[in-house]
């Protein structure tokens, strides 16, 4: 899905794009991304906000949110540019352009609510950890008591806004923590480096993205250090990236960098090959 740093870059390219604009149609091509009527989705874009990971159209007394999840994305287009395969809804703008949203999986939503209406798969509520109330403290105690495996604690949205399976093995990476580690067995130093690690991961991302000005639809990931990389060598010890599966997820990781036994793959995650 579009993860955090994605969003902070896509959401107000779509408000530059939309506001002031009316959604007055939309063609559906995948029904089974939407979650209302196609001829209720009508209205003046008043704003455009990121909603944990969701994109949140606020049409006045509607608003159109979208949860993007693992393909989704946006494409603001003339109705001349041809149709991409995996385009699921197009919404028409007053102005004679097309908002598409695209999902080639049709993994994701698209609902019609009430402000802040609650959303089935939208975890909201986690803290922000680009926020100043993320600090050292608040993570300890956001730990507390907790036992599961580090990854799932970091991709859980409703205690973190909102990290998915890239930046989650990112973070861990730059940290030199195990996914599988249990954190109710990680020692202070290491909970101090994942702190560090999870908001300098999001902020180099962000960083990274801005500077790159991808199109719309475009996601990038090619300046990751280990998602995707399997059997790759490791960019700060040389060793071979694996993969490990967690809850129905995947984990990128280095073995030797982030070996699972206690506090034997602290790193400091400032150094070459990590969140920077």
């Amino acid at each position: 899905m579009p993860e955090r740093p994605d969003l902070d870059y896509q959401v107000p390219l779509l408000a530059g794009e939309l506001v002031g604009l009316g959604l007055v149609g939309a063609t559906v091509r995948k029904p089974v991304v939407l979650r209302c009527l196609a001829d209720e989705v009508r209205g003046v874009v008043q704003g455009v906000r990121r909603r944990a990971h969701a994109v949140d159209f606020d049409l006045g007394a509607k608003h159109l949110v979208v949860l993007p999840m693992l393909a989704g994305r946006f494409e603001v287009t003339p109705p001349t540019q041809r149709v991409s395969a995996d385009t699921a809804v197009i919404f028409a703008l007053s102005d004679g352009r097309q908002l598409r949203y695209r999902d080639d999986v049709q993994m994701g939503s698209v609902w019609l609510t009430a402000a802040n209406a609650p959303i089935p798969g939208l975890a909201e509520g986690g803290d922000d950890v680009l926020g100043p109330g993320f600090t050292l403290e608040r993570l300890r105690a956001l730990l507390k008591g907790r036992r599961e495996q580090v990854k799932v604690f970091v991709m859980d949205r409703a205690t973190l806004d909102s990290f998915g399976n890239a930046y989650a093995d990112e973070a861990l990476f730059a940290a030199g923590l195990h996914p599988k580690r249990a954190v109710s067995r990680l020692r202070p130093e290491e909970v101090a480096a994942l702190h560090g690690a999870l908001v300098q991961t999001l902020l180099r991302a962000r960083e990274v993205i801005a500077q790159r000005q991808p199109a719309l639809p475009e996601k990038v990931r090619d300046f990751l250090h280990v998602r995707g990389r399997k059997d790759q060598p490791c960019p700060r010890c040389g060793g071979t990236i694996r993969v490990a599966g967690i809850h129905g997820h995947d984990a990128f990781f280095c073995p030797s960098c982030q070996p699972d036994v206690e506090g034997k793959g602290m790193v400091d995650w400032r150094k070459p090959g990590g969140a920077q």
